[in-house]
């Protein structure tokens, strides 16, 4: 791809800061990256429950802002900082970034605020995919229904499917956000939790519908492995039409970007397959026969000290810089 070229990452969790440095790497300047900011998890959640659901999910915000952070001198040390917990589990990043929202009005004001307390050179910026907050809200095939986002992770290795998501109470998508999609070349919708990172991002009014009418290629990176309650024994295919119910229209992508594990060491994957079995979770399926424009890549690696896969941003960097759209 032209390294001039205006991308918007959408999605959340540990899934985009991968993506956006491997576009980093790749040579491109221009990212934009809309991130959920629904999270009730861990200190986020404790720090929205204090104040009564009011306040939005720092986390993803903080963690994309960092993953567009070219390299500088004050970088590693300001990323040790933000992931910092005390011994009550608060998280610095959040508080950080709470008292520059709050001093900036607003969230989508703070990259700049950053860049001049840190000395950061951003190759892009982060945006809220909404300004208003709001709770995720899911029900599973047993008809029960779940409030608050860090259930769907308490319950990952469940068999009871998810098979409905809202946003409670309905809330408008930030203008940026929009702005964002309308105008960009590439979108590239990241992998990470199906619900909780990815598609809660077009639950916003509005995103739906500026995601189909914007003229740009659209990419679907689906997750190397499945989660039981999200998306076991899916395909691309399956992906797709999970994408459609909530897009509202047909053929959201123009290319499907998925991991060839065949190309990592096969004893060592067989061993990581194992343990992921364990948490009811396989490997995404590749449809041969699918009609979905896909690219199968060497674009995974095993990170062997926990025996998990990851997207390699080396690789992914690779692929950006080489692809043809």
């Amino acid at each position: 791809m032209n390294k001039n070229l205006k991308v918007c990452t959408i999605g959340g969790g540990s899934g985009m800061p991968i993506v956006n440095k491997a576009l980093i790497k790749a040579g491109f300047e221009n990212i934009k990256s809309i991130v959920t900011t629904f999270d009730s998890g861990g200190d986020t959640g404790r720090m929205r429950t204090d104040e009564r659901g009011k306040i939005l999910a720092f986390s993803d915000y903080w963690r994309a802002l960092i993953s567009l952070w070219d390299d500088g001198s004050q970088k590693e040390i300001w990323q040790e900082m933000l992931r910092f917990r005390d011994g009550r589990g608060r998280n610095f990043g959040n508080m950080f970034f709470q008292f520059l929202s709050e001093k900036e009005g607003k969230l989508s004001d703070v990259d700049s605020t950053f860049e001049a307390l840190t000395g950061a050179k951003l190759k892009g910026s982060v945006v809220p995919v909404s300004t208003d907050s709001a709770n995720f809200c899911f029900k599973t095939m047993s008809g029960k229904e779940y409030y608050g986002e860090h259930n769907l992770d308490d319950l990952r290795m469940s068999l009871d499917k998810v098979t409905d998501i809202w946003l409670t109470p309905k809330v408008k998508a930030n203008q940026e956000a929009l702005d964002s999609i309308i105008n960009a070349d590439v979108i590239i919708v990241c992998p990470g939790s199906m619900y909780g990172s990815i598609l809660i991002n077009f639950l916003p009014e509005g995103m739906a519908e500026a995601y189909k009418n914007s003229g740009a290629k659209k990419i679907l990176m689906t997750n190397i492995s499945s989660v039981a309650n999200e998306n076991n024994d899916f395909n691309q295919d399956d992906y797709v039409s999970t994408f459609e119910k909530y897009l509202g229209y047909q053929s959201p992508f123009d290319l499907i970007l998925m991991a060839d594990l065949n190309c990592l060491d096969k004893n060592l994957l067989e061993e990581v397959l194992k343990l992921y079995a364990l948490e009811h979770s396989f490997p995404i399926k590749f449809n041969e026969k699918s009609q979905q424009k896909t690219l199968v890549a060497d674009i995974a690696k095993i990170e062997e000290t926990n025996m998990r896969l990851r997207h390699s941003e080396e690789k992914l960097g690779d692929i950006f810089k080489n692809l043809s759209l």
